[in-house]
């Protein structure tokens, strides 16, 4: 059948939606946006299929966050690839990245400067 997933797949996969769903974008939007199917965006989050860098750095643009943003407190390279390896680690939920009140509130959030360069999202 298919490859398995690997931890850092799963991991970019979830920060992907949450970074989608706290710019307010569906995942039709956001496929629409990227020039693929929204069956396309939900295998990218679920860490199913594995996205280049090239199509990340558009993602990031999409969502106006630094590329880094996708690895930010990433798991260590060891582990078995597995996706329960990505489960074991710490669970990443919105609240844990971003504020509550910003996933909430639906609020804007707009992009995190420094140095003319894009580091992440903060509430705008």
């Amino acid at each position: 059948m298919g490859r398995s997933l690997s931890v850092i797949d799963v991991f970019v996969g979830r920060r992907l939606r949450l970074g989608r769903e706290a710019r307010g974008m569906d995942e039709g939007e956001f496929a629409a946006a990227l020039g693929v199917s929204a069956g396309q965006v939900r295998r990218y989050e679920k860490g199913a299929d594995r996205v280049c860098a090239h199509r990340l750095q558009v993602m990031a643009n999409l969502l106006q966050v630094h590329f880094s943003f996708f690895f930010e407190d990433a798991p260590s390279s060891s582990g078995d690839g597995s996706p329960k390896a990505a489960e074991a680690g710490a669970e990443i939920t919105a609240t844990s990245v971003f504020p509550s009140r910003i996933v909430r509130s639906r609020r804007a959030v707009g992009a995190t400067l420094w140095g003319g360069r894009t580091l992440g999202v903060s509430v705008g």
